[in-house]
């Protein structure tokens, strides 16, 4: 299995008055990693039209601290016909602090509704899924 990892920039703004990262700005780090990931497969592209965040979750599992550096580790969890789900794990100080999953689907710009992930799509994807 291949995973894509990345390590965001955290800022001191992302704290909140606790002094660890507040949980809405751990969606938009974990969507900077998501994001970074998609542009690494270069000519392949995910879909024909465009991806729906149709479901996020977050498990904290310990504070994510200003200072100290955060990895994020990407893999695909499930590949459905017209979806597929994106596992961010974060790691800091050699500790696991968070595993998230987000749902993704492709969806048709025109229509709105869900479309088939193309055949090159699921090929890229299929190579980040566990063994």
């Amino acid at each position: 299995m291949k995973t894509f990892e990345y390590r965001p920039e955290v800022r001191w703004s992302d704290q909140d008055l606790l002094g660890h990262v507040n949980n809405a700005r751990m969606l938009t780090l974990i969507e900077e990693g998501r994001i970074k990931w998609m542009h690494e497969m270069g000519t392949v592209r995910l879909t024909g039209g465009g991806l729906l965040v149709a479901r996020q979750e977050i498990d904290y599992l310990l504070p994510v601290m200003y200072g100290p550096e955060l990895t994020l580790t990407l893999s695909v969890a499930r590949i459905g016909s017209s979806s597929f789900t994106v596992n961010t794990r974060g790691d800091q100080s050699g500790r696991q602090v968070f595993d998230s999953n987000v749902v993704l689907v492709h969806i048709d710009r025109e229509t709105q509704r869900p479309a088939p992930l193309t055949d090159v799509a699921r090929r890229f994807l299929e190579d980040y899924l566990p063994d």
